[in-house]
């Protein structure tokens, strides 16, 4: 199971589409096998773009899913240039016994361009004082 979480954030680092394609699935198989090449691509491709990352740790997992004994939970924490974003994947075991990615949440992973933002204005601590104007004169 932690192989298959392993080897797909690593196909989504290198943006290896066709090895992204044989690690995330359903129980009937590999999306390689049975979705159209052209939707698979763009749906992978929108995986890449959200999972993208540096590096990534496993935090927890494999965790039951309630009510759905073929399924399995895994944190995952991924790492980005200005933060650490932690995400569920879940993964199933195909009817083949193998276990594949089924679902890489994306609503949890932020939007792919504003999800390691700088401080926001609130959280920034405000600039020190101005010196004051010398007597006479204007500030630049």
């Amino acid at each position: 199971m932690n192989e298959s979480v392993a080897q797909f954030l690593v196909a989504v680092k290198a943006n290896n589409q066709k090895r992204m394609g044989e690690l995330w699935g359903t129980e009937r198989g590999p999306a390689a096998s049975s979705m159209n090449s052209d939707v698979l691509r763009q749906r992978l491709t929108v995986i890449q773009k959200y999972l993208d990352h540096t590096g990534y740790r496993i935090i927890e997992g494999p965790m039951p899913v309630p009510g759905r004994d073929e399924l399995r939970t895994y944190r995952v924490e991924l790492q980005r240039a200005n933060c650490s974003q932690v995400i569920p994947i879940d993964v199933i075991r195909t009817h083949s016994g193998g276990w594949l990615v089924y679902d890489v949440h994306l609503e949890a992973a932020g939007s792919p361009v504003g999800r390691c933002q700088p401080a926001t204005p609130a959280t920034t601590p405000p600039p020190p004082p101005a010196p004051p104007a010398p007597p006479g004169g204007t500030r630049p």
